[in-house]
Order: C-alpha cells, then sequence, then structure tokens
C-alpha cells in the first residue's frame, strides 16, 4: 500500500514536469573490487587492466531526449596517442556499452547490435524493467532529486544457465521521460544514475537542454526479436565452450 501511495505521487510530480529536448552526458565506473588488481597474476594482464581503468574518465555515454523519443550510445573518441592508454580506452569502451545504440519512441525500444559480425536491429523486450521496487530513499544529483529503486532482470552466464542480475536506479520525476543509460526504464522519471551488477556505475555527470536536438535511427541489415537474439547467443557460447573443451582452454 505505502509503495502504492509512493508511485502514486511520483506520477503526480512527473505530471507537472514538462518533458524537455536534453543531452545527458554519463560516465561510468567500477567498484572497488572491479578495480582491485592484486589477484591478477599476469603482469600483462594487470597493466591492460589498469590502463582501461585510467581511461574510464575518458569514456562519455550520451543520451538524447527529443519529446517521447531517446537514444543512448558511446562517443568514440581517440584521446590518447599512447597505444597501451588507447587500448584501455578501448577495453573501457566495450565494458561501457560497446558498439551499441538503444533507441526508444513511445512504448517500441530497440536495440541496434553487431552479432558475430552481422548488424541487427532487435525489438527488445519492453517488460524487462517491470518489477521495479521504489523506495522512500532519495538524493540530489545535478541538482534533481532523485528516489531509489532496485530489481532484477534474468539473463544467461557463459555455461547458458540462468543468472540474475541486480540493477539499482536513482531517478528524477522532475524530468518526465522514463528512460536512462543503457535500456534502463520502467521507472515514472528520467534515470540519472544505474549500477548493474554492483560492478559498474552509469551516473549523469551533465545535464544539457537543447531545442535543436535530431535523434538520428540507426540502420540494421536484418530485424529479429530479443527472444531470436538470445538464441543467437546461446549458440555462439555453446560453440565456444565446444572448441574450449576440444583444445582444453578455460571457458
Amino acid at each position: 500500500m505505502k509503495r502504492v501511495l509512493l508511485i502514486s505521487i511520483i506520477f503526480n510530480l512527473c505530471f507537472c514536469a514538462t518533458a524537455q529536448n536534453l543531452k545527458i552526458i554519463y560516465k561510468m565506473d567500477y567498484s572497488a573490487e572491479q578495480k582491485d588488481l592484486s589477484k591478477i597474476e599476469n603482469m600483462m594482464v594487470r597493466k591492460y587492466r589498469k590502463n582501461e581503468i585510467a581511461a574510464l574518465p575518458y569514456v562519455e555515454l550520451i543520451l538524447l531526449i527529443k519529446g517521447k523519443t531517446s537514444k543512448f550510445y558511446t562517443e568514440s573518441i581517440m584521446p590518447f596517442e599512447n597505444r597501451d592508454m588507447q587500448s584501455g580506452y578501448n577495453a573501457a569502451l566495450v565494458s561501457a556499452n560497446g558498439k551499441r545504440v538503444f533507441y526508444k519512441e513511445n512504448n517500441a525500444k530497440f536495440i541496434f547490435e553487431d552479432i558475430d559480425g552481422k548488424n541487427y536491429k532487435i525489438l527488445a523486450n519492453t517488460e524487462k524493467y517491470n518489477s521495479w521496487e521504489i523506495t522512500k530513499e532519495y538524493k540530489m544529483i545535478l541538482g534533481y532529486k532523485c528516489f531509489k529503486a532496485k530489481m532484477e532482470y534474468k539473463t544467461y552466464d557463459r555455461y547458458m544457465e540462468p543468472l540474475w542480475v541486480p540493477v539499482e536506479a536513482w531517478f528524477t520525476p522532475e524530468i518526465s521521460v522514463s528512460t536512462g543509460p543503457l535500456d534502463f526504464d520502467g521507472l515514472p522519471g528520467l534515470i540519472l544514475e544505474a549500477t548493474k551488477d554492483d560492478r559498474i556505475t552509469y551516473v549523469a555527470t551533465e545535464i544539457k537542454r537543447r531545442e535543436d536536438v535530431i535523434i538520428e535511427i540507426p540502420t540494421a541489415k536484418k530485424t529479429i526479436t530479443y527472444q531470436e537474439k538470445d538464441t543467437i547467443v546461446k549458440k555462439q557460447l555453446l560453440e565456444i565452450k565446444k572448441r574450449s573443451e576440444m583444445y582444453g582452454t578455460e571457458f
């Protein structure tokens, strides 16, 4: 009953807010455990990981909002002349989002992604984030009052076993757009901070009001459902696992 009342209050706040054309810049960071290199014995791997962590502040993730349409993507640049640091930056880009583009228009959600060398337009799961638990906890982010919400969604690990991924989000009803970094949505307001699997945190560092926002839809050669994507990925994992077992390498 209390949760229903809280959601009702937040939706009322959203009704009072006016959606705007915005450009939000997000940065990402790893958890302290992810940054701990003490357990990595291989010196080359440790160096590679160290460069990746050092490059994190240079990774920019962009969310464009125009009315009820939004697009989230990674801004790919070449910030380093040093080959090792550029390699670390590229690794950080992959961890952040890769080359995926998340596009949303009204209630339709699409993910544009390269899988096994092919470009796909994936009809995303619109019910993935329907089980948020909104709490009374709040904090200020960039001058906006943000409420804490949490949930778990189901995916698969590399052994094709079911895996539940915890997500924690901080959203503001003062910006009445149900979207955020990656494909996070389903909350009555814009998500300004999100932590996935207690490992990676995405946080908004700048919000720009831009009346000249133009959102271009990416192109793809083939359209599939998220279920079909899961089938493709599972098939790839099985092939990798078989090759690993054949050659006695770690999977």
